[in-house]
C-alpha cells in the first residue's frame, strides 16, 4: 500500500474524533516534536488538537475554515494552530501539506524569550499577524527564497527526527527553533516602525504576482496594485523581501515552471510560455542558472541534480 493511501486510511478513521491527539498521528512521531506530511489532503471535518501546529502548504489549494470564516490556502502559505482553536479544511485540489505538531510548554522551557513567544496569541494564533496590519485571518505567504530555505530546515528536522540518538533529538529542536525564529524575523521591520500599511501593501502585490505572473506585467503594474509610486513600492518591496519586484517576479515563474515540468506533460518552450516568459532559450539560460539544470533534463529526470 502506498504512503498516500496510508495517509488517507488513517485520516478516514480519525475522521469522527473531534480531538486529534498525539496518539492518533502516525505511529513513528511523537510528543514533545513531530513532523507530519499529507499528500492529497481530503476534506476534513472541524476539529481541534492537543497539541499546537505549524502548517506549510507545499502543493495545490484549499480552504482553512475557522468558524464561519473561510481563509483561501495556497502554494507558499504558512500558518500556525493553537490546541484549542477550532478548524476544518474544505474544497481541497491536490493539497500537501506539512504539519510540525509541539508542545508548546516544552518549547517555552527551553529559554524565557521562548516562554514569552508561547504566550503571543498575536504570534501564535491561526492567521497571525505576522506583518503588523495584516486582517485576521490571513496567514503569512513566504517567497521562493524564503519558501525553499524553510522547506530546507523541515527537510532537516524531519531527518533528524528519524533517529532515536540523544543527538539527533538536539539537532531536531535545534532546527525547529532556527524554523521558528526565522518565521518570527519576518515581521520585525514592520514591527519595529509600527507602520501598518507597508506589509498589508506589500502582501497586496505578493498576491498580484501569484495571480498575475504568467501574464506580461511590469513593475508599474505590481505597484499601481498597491497604490503608491513605483520608486516607494521599489523601496518598500526590497526591504521587506530581500529582492527587487521584477527579480522576485522571475523566481516565482522559474518555481511555477519547475511544477510544471514535474506534473504536466508540457514540453519546455510551452511551459516556458505558459510561466510569462517569451522566449524558450531565455527560458532555459535562467532556469539553469536558479536550479542547476537544464529544464529539458529536469523534466527527464524528475528532479534537481
Amino acid at each position: 500500500m502506498s504512503s498516500i493511501e496510508k495517509s488517507k486510511q488513517k485520516l478516514r478513521r480519525v475522521v469522527h474524533l473531534h480531538t486529534l491527539k498525539w496518539s492518533d498521528l502516525p505511529e513513528v512521531h511523537g510528543p514533545p516534536l513531530a513532523v507530519v506530511r499529507a499528500t492529497e489532503h481530503p476534506e476534513y471535518p472541524e476539529h481541534h488538537h492537543e497539541f499546537w501546529e505549524i502548517v506549510i502548504v507545499t502543493r495545490g489549494t484549499g480552504l482553512m475554515v475557522f468558524g464561519s470564516k473561510a481563509l483561501p490556502i495556497k502554494v507558499g502559505d504558512v500558518f500556525m494552530i493553537s490546541r484549542d482553536q477550532e478548524h476544518a479544511y474544505r474544497e481541497t485540489h491536490s493539497l500537501d501539506i506539512v504539519n510540525i505538531a509541539f508542545d508548546p510548554e516544552f518549547i517555552a522551557s527551553i529559554h524565557p524569550v521562548l516562554e514569552d513567544w508561547m504566550n503571543r496569541d498575536a504570534l501564535f494564533a491561526v492567521g497571525p499577524r505576522w506583518w503588523s496590519g495584516e486582517r485576521p485571518g490571513e496567514c503569512l505567504h513566504l517567497g521562493p527564497t524564503e519558501f525553499a530555505r524553510i522547506l530546507e530546515l523541515v527537510q532537516r528536522l524531519e531527518g533528524e527526527l528519524k533517529s532515536a540518538s540523544p543527538e539527533a533529538r538536539v539537532a531536531a529542536f535545534a532546527y525547529f527553533l532556527l524554523l521558528i525564529t526565522l518565521l518570527r524575523r519576518h515581521c520585525l521591520p514592520w514591527e519595529a516602525t509600527g507602520d501598518a500599511a507597508p506589509g498589508t501593501r506589500i502582501g497586496r502585490a505578493v498576491e498580484f504576482i501569484e495571480n498575475h505572473f504568467a501574464e506580461p506585467i511590469t513593475i508599474d503594474d505590481i505597484a499601481a496594485c498597491c497604490h503608491v509610486s513605483r520608486r516607494h513600492f521599489f523601496r518598500l518591496f526590497e526591504h521587506a523581501v530581500g529582492m527587487a519586484p521584477m527579480e522576485y517576479l522571475k523566481k516565482v515563474r522559474l518555481q511555477k515552471a519547475a511544477a510544471m515540468l514535474l506534473t504536466t506533460k508540457a514540453n519546455v518552450t510551452e511551459v516556458a510560455y505558459s510561466c510569462g516568459f517569451g522566449d524558450s532559450n531565455y527560458f532555459s539560460t535562467l532556469y539553469h542558472k536558479e536550479f542547476g539544470i537544464s529544464p529539458s533534463r529536469f523534466k527527464r529526470n524528475g528532479c534537481a541534480g
